[in-house]
């Protein structure tokens, strides 16, 4: 969990506006370092940093040693996505580092995502499978799947931590109302301190998915279009069609409700997870037990 370690953004009283804590005499949104050196925030961030770029480099030799685009089957969805979603997060980070304290949930399920490629999901390299060879949509649609598929990733990262947050700002509140003021989640509860508030996160959660539902739009309409090229037709109801178009009308759910104004808090946090469960459910299971025509999982 590197990339959160003793950093100290805005606390669960939080503006909007993600603005940097203020604590200390560091960096804003950083403890000071101890005795001068570097902080432990600036620290992880860079380790972090370091590990994308080794997680860059293992993406592009796997696409040189096969002389291909790395994402033709499922492991290589997997280590393809799971850095672009570190990517984003630093990205993210460079400029408001009081993200930075998010970095433990977000280094969290990229480690859980590899560990399954590593274990499940691995294949040796290989050349493209006939239908795929020779068709600039796989650099298209297959690609812009990847980045919806990352963006869902850290949209749910940021999703739950605004449940969680929500839960700790309710709670403090009501304890600073009776002037009690004991000791909430231990340890955990200092990370959550060191988080935007609730209403920040799930002004961010909202940004994420909107980019996630117009790659999710683009997955659709390549795939489409690829489809008419390949099997004559535009759409067919195959179970990946299928739980693509469900992921997509979630998200439309979503997005609808929270802009509106009737979904608030943790009812549109909600609204999100549940999108990105039906992304887990298309990703695992309609590739690995639903028959199909999508079937490049590549696990024989």
């Amino acid at each position: 969990g590197a990339a959160s370690a003793g950093s100290a953004g805005s606390g669960a009283g939080g503006s909007d506006s993600l603005a940097p804590g203020t604590a200390g005499t560091g960096t804003a949104g950083e403890p000071p370092a101890a005795s001068g050196g570097m902080s432990a925030q600036r620290f992880a961030f860079l380790l972090a940093s370091a590990a994308t770029v080794l997680h860059l480099i293992g993406v592009i030799s796997r696409a040189l040693a096969t002389q291909r685009v790395p994402w033709a089957n499922m492991y290589e969805f997997a280590t393809t996505s799971t850095a672009i979603v570190m990517v984003a997060f630093l990205a993210f980070s460079v400029r408001r580092t009081e993200l930075r304290a998010l970095g433990t949930f977000v280094v969290g399920p990229v480690l859980l995502v590899l560990l399954l490629a590593q274990t499940f999901w691995i294949v040796p390299a290989a050349e493209l499978t006939p239908s795929l060879q020779n068709s600039h949509w796989i650099y298209i649609h297959i690609g812009v799947a990847i980045m919806a598929t990352a963006l869902s990733i850290l949209g749910a990262v940021v999703a739950s931590m605004q449940l969680l947050q929500a839960t700790h700002e309710r709670v403090l509140a009501e304890r600073a109302a009776t002037e009690e003021f004991p000791e909430h989640w231990g340890r955990f509860g200092h990370v959550l301190d060191r988080l935007p508030s609730s209403s920040s996160l799930e002004a961010l959660s909202f940004r994420i998915h909107s980019v996630a539902f117009v790659c999710w739009t683009f997955t659709l309409i390549f795939g489409a279009i690829w489809a008419r090229e390949a099997w004559g037709r535009f759409w067919g109801w195959d179970p990946k069609e299928v739980w693509t178009f469900i992921i997509w009308v979630i998200y439309a759910a979503y997005l609808h409700a929270r802009a509106t104004g009737g979904f608030r808090g943790s009812r549109a946090a909600g609204l999100a997870l549940a999108g990105f469960v039906a992304v887990v459910f298309n990703y695992t299971i309609v590739n690995t037990v639903i028959n199909g025509l999508h079937s490049y999982s590549g696990l024989g």
